[in-house]
């Protein structure tokens, strides 16, 4: 893959951040693992210190607040603010469960551009909640894209890839890399997996390096937009591909974590 430069910006088709890494749902194969990650929610103001460092090198298409579930974050109209104000994109996205998104504020309506509601099959909205959506949207012209969803691809292996070709084949074959970009706590990646799986798997494997920096770039590096455009163009893995399946996971009907194997998975 090669990027484009515009005015000294890598155009991409989009950037995502996790507003908070925890969800009201508990989805078995959630890519960003929130069922089991603490809670957290991101400060606006660090986020928006963040995007405006990265606006010089990058112009996403689209700015995507993403989760867990968004709509659990304490101040979402002041993250969406942050974003705005950062120059970073002009089209501000969120991707919601729905469950929380029709008695959120209208505050929050108003600063959105669009909105992608994932049902899922497991947990799904009533019709009354998602006309409700669907009317708030329509009233202040946020555009609605309803995703129907009754399967995901398993993307956590059983077990690390053993060999160095398994890695090299899933990283091939994994779309992450293109349409995933994150801006996580002070560092860029080319796709969501590294810093959460770092935070779950690393006490499990004690071998694993430190994902969340080996395959970030740091915000306040110097040579910025070269380091982010040599690991957006980079042929080779990353060293968190061998701790995923990325594109190349069997699909299995989608289902909830029973809370008691969640409380194990916490060891709880």
């Amino acid at each position: 893959m090669r990027y484009e430069l515009h005015d000294g910006r890598i155009l991409t088709w989009s950037l995502e951040t996790h507003v908070v890494t925890h969800c009201n749902l508990r989805c078995v194969q959630c890519c960003p693992m929130s069922p089991h990650l603490p809670a957290w929610a991101v400060d606006p103001a660090t986020l928006g210190a963040d995007l405006t460092r990265l606006a010089r090198v990058l112009k996403p298409n689209v700015f995507k607040l993403t989760g867990g579930e968004p709509f659990l974050h304490p101040d979402l109209a002041g993250v969406l603010d942050a974003v705005r104000a950062s120059g970073i994109c002009e089209q501000l996205s969120v991707t919601t469960n729905g469950l929380l998104a029709q008695s959120a504020p209208d505050a929050v309506y108003e600063r959105l551009d669009r909105m992608t509601l994932s049902v899922y099959s497991s947990a799904p909205l009533t019709d009354a909640s998602l006309s409700r959506i669907t009317e708030r949207c329509e009233r202040h012209r946020v555009h609605l894209t309803v995703k129907r969803i009754d399967a995901f691809q398993q993307i956590t292996p059983d077990a690390p890839l053993a060999t160095d070709a398994e890695v090299r084949e899933v990283h091939a074959r994994c779309w992450l890399k293109v349409r995933c970009h994150l801006v996580h706590q002070g560092r860029f990646y080319s796709c969501t997996r590294p810093p959460h799986v770092a935070t779950v798997l690393g006490p499990t494997y004690p071998q694993m390096p430190a994902l969340g920096e080996v395959d970030g770039v740091r915000l306040d590096a110097p040579d910025l937009l070269e380091r982010m455009l040599g690991l957006l163009e980079r042929d080779t893995p990353l060293a968190t591909c061998r701790y995923c399946l990325g594109a190349s996971g069997p699909w299995k009907p989608h289902a909830q974590l029973p809370r008691t194997r969640l409380a194990e998975a916490r060891g709880e």
